[in-house]
Parts: structure tokens; sequence; C-alpha cells
């Protein structure tokens, strides 16, 4: 069944946009779709790259809505849920004004959580990643999904009380979903 928010139908178009480990390397084949190879990833739990591919396939409002659920599972004092609020805010009204609160608590966390890093990831979606009164600079097309997928990442490593197995295929599940049209 094709997903109907994935941006790219053709794993190959997706996958030259971040580094595969060798065994996924092996096994992408030039026809595969993402779907395809999303569930071959799966399959041999792969579980890595298939969060960077879905991370990548996603447009970005959804690939942050993503993020934010799964750091949601892990959210510890005041400053992470205030910047999971920030990301959050953004996705449901991506302003530039919202972009720029998650930009302020971004920075405010030093990119040292996955709440930090989908709050990057949040402002990074937009067209200017410097100062408003300075020359624009785009981010790299994306650079929002590495940061999801980093904040993914860390959401599955920081837990302790769940095998990290079924960690990332909850979490990937929540991003099937949203691929699907779901909340997650």
């Amino acid at each position: 069944m094709p997903m109907e928010k994935l941006r790219e139908q053709l794993a190959k178009n997706v996958t030259q946009h971040f580094e595969l480990d060798d065994q996924s390397e092996e096994l992408l084949q030039d026809n595969h779709t993402t779907v395809e190879f999303l569930d071959l990833l799966i399959s041999n739990q792969l579980y890595s790259d298939a969060i960077s591919l879905l991370s990548h396939s996603l447009p970005n409002r959804e690939a942050v809505w993503w993020a934010c659920l799964c750091a949601k599972q892990i959210a510890d004092d005041d400053l992470f849920r205030d910047t999971l609020l920030a990301a959050e805010k953004w996705v449901y009204e991506p302003t530039e004004k919202n972009r720029r609160l998650a930009e302020f608590y971004a920075e405010k966390g030093k990119f040292g959580s996955a709440a930090s890093w989908v709050a990057a990831a949040a402002f990074w979606s937009g067209d200017n990643i410097v100062g408003e009164q300075d020359p624009k600079i785009a981010p790299d097309q994306y650079l929002y999904a590495h940061a999801v997928s980093g904040s993914i990442m860390t959401s599955v490593c920081l837990q302790d009380d769940i095998s990290q197995s079924d960690l990332f295929e909850k979490y990937i599940n929540y991003g099937i979903n949203i691929a699907n049209g779901g909340n997650g």
C-alpha cells in the first residue's frame, strides 16, 4: 500500500541524501520503492536506516511531528517540555514566529537532547538559518531530516525500561502511521 505522505517513491532517490550502513546498501535495489525498501529495512532490523529513510521521505511538518511524538516519551524536565512544545507549536502553525521560537529553544538546549534536535528540525524547515536582519542563507534541503533522525535515535537510546528493538519498532510504526495520513 502506498503511503500517501511520502514525497519520493523510489528509495534510491531518498537514500542519496544520507549514508546507509553497509548491510542496508547491499539490500537496496534500483527499482525498490521507498515503501518496499522501508519494509526490507524493518524486516532485517536495520532500524537506524529505516528511521533515516522515513525522516527523509516525509514532508517537514510530518517528520517534525513524528520526532515530537517520540521525544515526548522521555520528557523529563521543564526545558525539555518547553522545547518540545515550541516544536509542536511550529507543527500546528508553521509561521516564522513559531519557527524562530523553535530556534530559540534548540539553541537554549544546546542541541543536547531529543527535544533540542526536534526544535532544530522545525527551525531548519524554513528558508533562512541566520538572523532575520542578515542576508538569507537557506538550510540544506534535508537538514531537518537529519535532526529528526537524531532526535528519534536519541529518544530510543535514552530509555532503559524498554528494549531498543521494541522502541525502534514502536517509533517506526508512529512514522508509518503518519506517512499513511494518521497522527502517529
